[in-house]
Order: C-alpha cells, then structure tokens, then sequence
C-alpha cells in the first residue's frame, strides 16, 4: 500500500482510502458481523484512511467504525462529515429506519427507491443544512461518541455551496472547537469550484474532498495544491468519455471502473481516493488498481 501526505498536514493515509456510505445504507448495507468484517480487511491491506459521515446510516456507519476500531485507534486516520441534519417533520422516518432496513434490502430496486427518496430529501424538508456554531459543536459530539474517540482527524462540512462561509460564526466555531482537541483538521466537501476556491484561502479549511474526472480542469486543482490544502476524491466517474475510458480499458485488458480508478491514483496532486463498498472481492479489486496504476499510461487521457 502506498501512503501520501494530505496537503501540509500531518497525515498520511493510504492512497485508497474506505468510503463508508454504503456500508450501513437501507438498501444494500452489511449485517454487523459482515461490516466489521469489511472494515478488518481493508485494515489487514495497508487501509489506514476511513471516510464516513453522520448522515450515513443515520449514525450507523460512524457507530459500526467506533466497534471495528476499537483498541487500535491509532492505527487509522478517520474523517467524517457534518452539516446535514433531520428535521422535525423526519422523526417518524428515522424510528422506522431499522425495520426499513431489514425490509428493503431483499428487492432487486431498493437501492433505486431508497436513492430517489434520498435526492428529494432537502426539497421534501425530511433534512436540512445547519453549518450554525451550536449545530456544529452538537453534531462533532455525537460522532466522537458513535466513532468511540475523543479526537476526528478530518472533519468536512458536508456538501458545501458557494455563499457557505458566510454563515455567520462559522470559522469562529471550527476555530474553537479545533482548540478543544476534538477535531485536528477541517475541511469541505463540495462540487462547485467556487466553493472549493474559499477553501484555498482560507487558513481553517485545510482539506478538501471533491469529484475528479478526465474533464474536469486541472486548473482548481494546481490552486488548491498550491495553498498547501489536501486533495481527497470522493466520486471516480468519467461525465460524457465513456467511449474513450472504455476503449483505454480494452486496450489495457481492465475494466472501465478499473481505469478511472487507476487514473484518480494516478494524479499526483491526489492524497487519497475513496472507494466505497460492501463487498471484499470488489475491495481486493480496488487495491489491485494501485499496483497497475503504476505502469499504464493514463497520460493517453489528458490529450
């Protein structure tokens, strides 16, 4: 396994890191034992970097990693995310959400379902953004207690927009609470360049996750690398050159998803690339992508 520094951090995590999203997921979540189980052979592959968030799982996902750390906290660098949370008219949802589970996870579409519910969730009030101070503070609380740590080594605001630093106290709250002890590094996650571009100015925000793709300019990136910030990919996805990643896969004898996970590890501007999954087969896959990244010339793709 490989491991880079994280912008002019500290922290050096694995060059693929554990996305968990999906790990505690209505539809297609593991039973505890088999998550555990996930989360121990990432660790026993050289893995040291794990990505959550306190949405997932409604706190599932932060719970499951607290159990599977347990006694070798220092072995890992976990991050995770705030600012989203449910909203009054939600705690119905929330209730039902353990017998959902059980109940979605056998159909063929529940993963469809469950992802349309959850794309309509702002527009429908069921969450909300909160980047308030005493939002904030609460929420870092409540994953420190699931994740079973008085520390998170990264900690982004989730799914930022541009106007996100104007939220008033914002970076006098993040300040605060990195004083504390509770939180080494903040960051963002977010699409939008002009989001990202706050981050490369401002000396709270030391990390950012975003999307990277053959398309998207080099030209944020170069920034961001630049203002010492880390770089971490959160989505591998190729926007309009299927055609072109399909045919580099064939000529290579990979898979499609194969090369555009090769070519985010490729770039060297990236501290880490998040995959997420549920299955160990597909993990040893992912770490397989390391290894070839190395001598395929993904440079083919930035002409």
């Amino acid at each position: 396994m490989d491991y880079r520094a994280i912008g002019d951090t500290d922290l050096h995590p694995s060059v693929l890191g554990l996305g968990t999203s999906r790990l505690t997921s209505v539809s297609s979540g593991l039973p505890r034992r088999q998550a555990l189980a996930l989360i121990a052979a990432a660790a026993d592959q050289g893995i040291n970097f794990i990505d959550t968030a306190d949405i997932y799982g409604q706190g599932d996902s932060e719970a499951i990693i607290g159990e599977a750390i347990k006694g070798a906290r220092d072995r890992f660098i976990l991050a995770t995310k705030i600012g989203y949370r449910f909203s009054e008219r939600s705690r119905l949802f929330i209730k039902a959400m353990p017998l959902l589970k059980r109940a979605l996870r056998p159909f063929k579409h529940a993963r469809r379902l469950v992802a349309t519910v959850r794309n309509n969730a702002l527009t429908a009030n069921i969450i909300k953004q909160d980047f308030s101070p005493s939002y904030l503070a609460t929420a870092i609380d409540n994953s420190l207690r699931r994740l079973r740590t008085d520390y998170v080594d990264i900690v982004y605001l989730h799914d930022v927009a541009s106007g996100f630093e104007e939220s008033e106290g914002l970076f006098e709250a993040l300040s605060t609470i990195q004083r504390s002890g509770k939180v080494r590094y903040f960051g963002i996650s977010a699409e939008q360049d002009d989001a990202l571009k706050i981050a490369c100015s401002n000396q709270t925000l030391r990390v950012v996750q975003t999307d990277l793709h053959p398309l998207r300019p080099r030209s944020m990136f170069a920034s961001i690398e630049a203002a010492g910030k880390g770089i971490v990919v959160n989505k591998v996805f190729s926007r309009g050159r299927e055609a072109v990643m399909d045919a580099f896969a064939r000529r290579y004898g990979i898979t499609a998803r194969h090369a555009l996970l090769g070519y985010a590890i490729r770039q060297p501007y990236v501290s880490s690339v998040l995959t997420g999954t549920t299955s160990r087969d597909h993990l040893k896959e992912n770490i397989a992508c390391i290894y070839s990244a190395k001598r395929l010339p993904y440079d083919e793709l930035d002409d």
